[in-house]
């Protein structure tokens, strides 16, 4: 019963259904009843209470579950927020309201230790990741309360290792100077995945000033690392041009390290997102002129690795058409200005299809199979240009039919 209850309040959000919540006793009352089908009451204590974000849930005034030390009641905290949230978090300090705001998957847990816990609140303040990560942590293994308040009082280095980090001073001071800002859970798992590679760590030194974003970036790409990266990095998530993105700034990267692999001393000499175009470009040039030259030779050794090239998987329509040979996909590259025709590795796998769109604009569209459907992994223009919205909303549309 109980383990139903909670998958009923995970699916709960705010509807025009839901009775107003009500004072009782202190607690916030959130009515469920309309959601769930039957009579099911949540009521949450507010910050200022004795034991702030603990909740029960009762039907008929009976109770049916309750927690008050990193136990989530099963209402999402941003549905929480955008209900009660003002009178939840009355008195709660900012730096835990920006916390919890940061990571809304960990907010009840975090808002409960951080209320119950002067340690907890000590860490929220002066290195608010580090707490998330022990929290986390903390879920998953199950560490009692007393276990984690013992751990609280151990100095930021040590906490690092219990985290799961390198226990030393440049991790806790990393992880001190990093800036929270709001995501989702799976980019909390990239986060997790760059403060666990060596190779970031060390280039983070060199940022003055790190922030989630950033790290997030970095956990998700996994090409070359050298100083001058941060300064892209910064350059594409702050800046206003829609073209300039992290994902047309991770595309530039991996297309520039695939085609200059042997000479990576050029791209590490990059500090801009106009170096990199300029590099990509170059390297383009050189790579789609090589085979222009030679391009039946290319092809025909193309055909003798991997074989006839492979079958469409979905037929084309008006204006987007598939590439049907090897000589196809090279030339794709030279009239498109980028690399698609080194992906014919990828082709011959069956990892990705290529198809050109001729309207509403020219694009070279990269699906790739994901269960019985195809899924749009790449829509790209001249020079790696971002498409417009409507030209995507054609590729998507196209993928819509299968």
């Amino acid at each position: 019963m109980r383990a139903w209850m909670h998958r009923a309040l995970q699916r709960w959000a705010p509807t025009s259904h839901q009775k107003m919540a009500v004072r009782d006793d202190q607690r916030i009352v959130f009515d469920l009843s309309a959601a769930v089908g039957y009579p099911l009451v949540v009521k949450v204590s507010p910050w200022r209470s004795p034991t702030p974000l603990s909740w029960v849930s009762e039907t008929n005034h009976e109770p049916l579950a309750w927690g008050e030390f990193l136990a989530p009641a099963g209402i999402g905290w941003q549905a929480l927020m955008s209900t009660q949230g003002e009178a939840l978090t009355r008195g709660m300090p900012a730096e835990v309201t920006t916390l919890v705001n940061a990571v809304p998957f960990l907010g009840m847990e975090l808002a409960q230790l951080t209320g119950r816990h002067p340690a907890a609140l000590d860490l929220a303040v002066y290195s608010p990741l580090l707490l998330v990560l022990l929290t986390e942590k903390a879920i998953e293994h199950q560490w009692s309360e007393p276990y984690l308040l013992s751990l609280l009082s151990k100095k930021q280095s040590e906490l690092c290792g219990y985290a799961g980090l390198s226990s030393t001073q440049a991790t806790a001071k990393l992880l001190r100077r990093c800036a929270l800002t709001p995501m989702i859970g799976r980019e909390f798992i990239a986060l997790k995945r760059a403060l666990m590679d060596p190779r970031t760590t060390s280039l983070l030194r060199h940022h003055p000033a790190p922030y989630a974003q950033q790290l997030i970036f970095l956990g998700n790409y996994q090409g070359e690392r050298w100083p001058g990266l941060l300064a892209l990095i910064d350059e594409a998530l702050n800046s206003t041009n829609r073209v300039h993105d992290r994902t047309w700034l991770t595309s530039m990267l991996e297309d520039t390290h695939r085609l200059d692999a042997a000479n990576l001393s050029r791209l590490r000499r990059v500090t801009s997102l106009a170096e990199l175009q300029v590099l990509h470009d170059r390297r383009i040039a050189r790579f789609n002129a090589r085979n222009d030259a030679q391009s039946e030779v290319q092809a025909d050794m193309l055909e003798k690795r991997y074989g006839p090239f492979p079958n469409a998987p979905l037929p084309n329509q008006e204006g987007i058409c598939a590439l049907t040979s090897w000589s196809s996909l090279l030339l794709e590259g030279k009239r498109m200005q980028h690399c698609v025709g080194s992906y014919h590795t990828l082709v011959a796998q069956g990892s990705i299809a290529i198809y050109h769109m001729s309207h509403p604009e020219h694009l070279t569209v990269a699906i790739s199979p994901l269960g019985d459907k195809w899924v749009l992994s790449q829509a790209q223009g001249k020079r790696n240009a971002m498409p417009s919205e409507q030209a995507l909303q054609a590729v998507m549309r196209w993928l819509g039919g299968q």
